[in-house]
């Protein structure tokens, strides 16, 4: 060996020992494994050379191929294991491993392909998530239709759904208290075949929400996708029982008093309750009468002709007259302020019943003076907002003027009774004694 420059090249420097070239050849094939797996990595293993080997393998190359690219890394660290990081979950790779020598460069044949799929990982929200809220008048049963679809990343291999409803309604009660309640909270699962449920028995006028995630192998609720709905108005609940009446005198007339109730607004808001009066005909019932959604509307004056008979609007009021007594044929109707705000709650905003389609004076809300020598029965509609009409029963046919008296014993008589049945048997007892 002699050095070089431009002034000329040096003496040469001759290596006296001899030197041995090797009886084997040093080239060692790693015998390759899966260490660890998670959703984003795999850790690939290789065993150690052989002792005579060792001074000859100085790095290694790891090579890693995901069906489009291949990527090589050089591994000089002590260990003979390498992370693969910043993997795509729910994937398959390919692994190899070459032994190197530093001072040559070169590097052993590749050892055999091991290959490894990353676990599943969380997946994204279902497509196209869509729910419907439901109602059955008849029933008065709501229910929500909830539907999705696969995910389009789902990062694995989907096993379950996870639905969550909530809901939240906005109302005031029968106290007149704006409330705002969430409703129990429900959830259900769905196998990975389905894309759709369905919740029962939920309440009407009340928002809802649901939400959707996909569950992989992972265990874990993906990305959640949610949608909404509003359940539809109905009428209050307990109509059937809620009205009362009865025939008292005053100014030397015989009216009636209708107890208007309390009632909440949970099932929607109250536009206005309408008092509907039908008089009968001679020796006619409530029994004869149509349907309170199909008797023909007139007016006061026709009702009450010679020989008329029919329905009519006695009183349109609002929700400030709930809890207490409104009189019924005094004359005089009450024209209660913010009826119209609600179309359904004009006299004609009741499916076109009139006896004639433009009755004169048919849209005229008249309470006027009764007829005592015949018998009358009435109903009640509360409008609720949106048009959606709740009916009371005929109330019991009542004759103006004629009161049922009370026949229930008065408080002294009660009293009387017990301390009449208490001595007698105090003196049963003193003659057993």
């Amino acid at each position: 060996m002699a050095a070089k420059n431009d002034h000329g090249t040096g003496e040469f420097n001759t290596y006296h020992a001899s030197v041995n070239t090797l009886d084997f050849d040093p080239i060692f094939i790693p015998e390759v494994s899966i260490k660890g797996i998670t959703k984003n990595s795999i850790s690939v293993g290789w065993n150690d050379p052989p002792e005579k080997f060792k001074e000859h393998i100085h790095f290694y190359r790891a090579s890693k191929d995901d069906g489009e690219h291949v990527t090589e890394v050089l591994h000089t660290l002590p260990y003979p294991l390498h992370l693969w990081g910043e993997l795509k979950s729910a994937s398959s790779y390919k692994f190899t491993v070459s032994a190197c020598n530093e001072y040559s460069g070169e590097c052993s044949p590749p050892s055999e392909v091991m290959p490894g799929k990353t676990y599943d990982g969380l997946s994204g929200p279902p497509a196209d998530v869509v729910m419907s809220c439901r109602s059955d008048n008849i029933s008065d049963f709501h229910w929500v239709d909830v539907k999705w679809q696969d995910p389009q990343n789902p990062n694995g291999n989907i096993e379950f759904y996870n639905i969550e409803l909530t809901g939240r309604a906005r109302y005031y009660d029968d106290k007149r208290k704006m409330k705002v309640i969430n409703v129990d909270s429900q959830t259900k699962t769905e196998d990975s075949n389905s894309i759709m449920t369905r919740f029962d028995f939920l309440e009407a006028n009340t928002n809802y929400s649901v939400r959707v995630c996909a569950v992989t192998g992972s265990k874990e609720c993906g990305a959640w996708r949610a949608a909404t709905c509003s359940m539809p108005v109905m009428p209050p609940a307990g109509l059937a029982q809620a009205f009362t009446w009865y025939s008292v005198e005053k100014d030397e007339k015989n009216i009636f008093k209708l107890s208007i109730p309390r009632l909440s607004e949970r099932n929607g808001e109250i536009c206005c309750i309408k008092v509907i009066v039908v008089r009968l005909s001679s020796g006619q019932s409530a029994k004869d009468l149509p349907s309170q959604t199909e008797i023909p509307i007139t007016n006061y004056a026709a009702a009450h002709s010679a020989e008329g008979s029919g329905a009519y609007v006695a009183e349109i009021i609002t929700t400030v007259y709930m809890g207490r007594e409104i009189e019924i044929g005094d004359g005089k109707s009450i024209g209660a302020i913010g009826v119209a705000r609600c179309s359904a709650c004009l006299p004609y905003g009741r499916d076109k019943r009139f006896t004639d389609p433009e009755p004169e004076g048919a849209n005229k809300v008249e309470d006027g003076f009764l007829d005592d020598s015949r018998n009358y029965t009435s109903f009640v509609e509360v409008v609720v907002e949106g048009g959606v009409i709740g009916r009371s029963p005929y109330l019991e046919p009542k004759r103006p003027g004629v009161v049922v008296k009370d026949i229930s014993p008065s408080p002294n008589t009660v009293l009387v009774s017990v301390l009449g049945i208490l001595a007698g048997l105090v003196l049963v007892a003193l003659i057993l004694m």
